[in-house]
Protein backbone atom coordinates (compact mmCIF):
# COMPACT_ATOMS: atom_id res chain seq x y z
CA UNK A 1 0.00 0.00 0.00
CA UNK A 2 1.29 3.49 -0.79
CA UNK A 3 0.30 6.55 1.21
CA UNK A 4 -1.58 9.47 -0.31
CA UNK A 5 0.96 11.86 1.24
CA UNK A 6 3.56 10.77 -1.37
CA UNK A 7 1.27 11.95 -4.17
CA UNK A 8 0.30 15.15 -2.38
CA UNK A 9 3.97 15.96 -1.76
CA UNK A 10 4.68 15.51 -5.47
CA UNK A 11 1.78 17.84 -6.30
CA UNK A 12 3.40 20.46 -4.05
CA UNK A 13 6.83 19.98 -5.64
CA UNK A 14 8.26 18.38 -2.49
CA UNK A 15 10.52 15.32 -2.37
CA UNK A 16 8.47 12.24 -3.24
CA UNK A 17 8.77 8.83 -4.84
CA UNK A 18 5.65 9.63 -6.93
CA UNK A 19 6.35 11.20 -10.33
CA UNK A 20 3.82 13.38 -12.15
CA UNK A 21 3.57 12.83 -15.91
CA UNK A 22 0.57 15.07 -16.68
CA UNK A 23 -1.27 17.91 -14.93
CA UNK A 24 -4.57 19.61 -15.78
CA UNK A 25 -5.54 22.80 -13.94
CA UNK A 26 -8.75 24.80 -14.08
CA UNK A 27 -9.59 27.94 -12.13
CA UNK A 28 -12.80 29.82 -11.62
CA UNK A 29 -13.85 32.69 -9.41
CA UNK A 30 -17.08 34.39 -8.43
CA UNK A 31 -18.41 36.97 -6.02
CA UNK A 32 -20.22 35.90 -2.85
CA UNK A 33 -21.58 38.57 -0.48
CA UNK A 34 -19.10 41.07 -1.90
CA UNK A 35 -16.02 38.81 -1.55
CA UNK A 36 -14.23 37.02 -4.34
CA UNK A 37 -14.16 33.23 -4.06
CA UNK A 38 -11.59 31.27 -6.07
CA UNK A 39 -11.68 27.57 -6.87
CA UNK A 40 -8.70 25.71 -8.29
CA UNK A 41 -9.01 22.15 -9.59
CA UNK A 42 -5.73 20.31 -10.24
CA UNK A 43 -5.72 16.74 -11.56
CA UNK A 44 -2.38 14.93 -11.75
CA UNK A 45 -1.61 11.68 -13.51
CA UNK A 46 1.38 9.79 -12.12
CA UNK A 47 3.84 7.49 -13.86
CA UNK A 48 2.30 4.42 -12.16
CA UNK A 49 -1.19 5.22 -13.52
CA UNK A 50 -2.61 6.80 -10.35
CA UNK A 51 -4.76 9.93 -10.82
CA UNK A 52 -5.22 12.36 -7.91
CA UNK A 53 -7.36 15.51 -7.84
CA UNK A 54 -6.91 18.50 -5.56
CA UNK A 55 -9.72 21.02 -5.11
CA UNK A 56 -8.88 24.28 -3.33
CA UNK A 57 -11.53 26.87 -2.58
CA UNK A 58 -10.77 30.08 -0.74
CA UNK A 59 -12.32 33.47 -0.36
CA UNK A 60 -10.84 36.93 0.04
CA UNK A 61 -12.73 37.56 3.29
CA UNK A 62 -10.40 39.46 5.64
CA UNK A 63 -9.20 37.30 8.53
CA UNK A 64 -6.89 37.98 11.46
CA UNK A 65 -5.98 34.32 11.67
CA UNK A 66 -2.43 33.26 10.91
CA UNK A 67 -3.85 30.48 8.79
CA UNK A 68 -7.08 31.59 7.15
CA UNK A 69 -9.91 29.19 6.48
CA UNK A 70 -10.03 27.54 3.07
CA UNK A 71 -11.25 24.20 1.78
CA UNK A 72 -8.76 21.67 0.44
CA UNK A 73 -9.89 18.27 -0.81
CA UNK A 74 -7.81 15.45 -2.30
CA UNK A 75 -9.28 12.40 -3.96
CA UNK A 76 -7.72 9.40 -5.69
CA UNK A 77 -9.68 9.19 -8.96
CA UNK A 78 -7.78 6.18 -10.27
CA UNK A 79 -5.63 3.67 -8.41
CA UNK A 80 -2.15 2.77 -9.75
CA UNK A 81 -1.83 0.07 -12.40
CA UNK A 82 0.26 -1.98 -9.95
CA UNK A 83 -1.30 -3.94 -7.11
CA UNK A 84 -0.32 -1.22 -4.62
CA UNK A 85 -3.40 0.79 -3.67
CA UNK A 86 -3.19 4.42 -2.53
CA UNK A 87 -4.63 5.04 0.92
CA UNK A 88 -6.49 6.98 2.14
CA UNK A 89 -8.48 7.56 -1.05
CA UNK A 90 -9.65 11.02 0.06
CA UNK A 91 -8.84 13.61 2.67
CA UNK A 92 -10.03 17.14 3.43
CA UNK A 93 -8.56 20.10 5.29
CA UNK A 94 -10.13 23.38 6.38
CA UNK A 95 -6.90 25.38 6.16
CA UNK A 96 -3.41 25.15 4.69
CA UNK A 97 -1.76 24.86 8.13
CA UNK A 98 -3.60 21.61 8.88
CA UNK A 99 -2.67 20.26 5.46
CA UNK A 100 0.98 21.14 6.05
CA UNK A 101 0.98 19.52 9.51
CA UNK A 102 -0.56 16.33 8.06
CA UNK A 103 2.01 16.24 5.27
CA UNK A 104 4.91 16.63 7.73
CA UNK A 105 3.49 14.01 10.10
CA UNK A 106 3.04 11.32 7.44
CA UNK A 107 6.22 12.19 5.54
CA UNK A 108 8.45 11.56 8.56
Amino acid sequence: MSHLVDYINAMHGARSSAKIVHTETTMESWMDDGYEVTRQDVTCTFDNGAVVRRLLEQDQFPADLACAECWINYEVLQQPASHTAVSPVRISFDNACREQFWRRYFSA
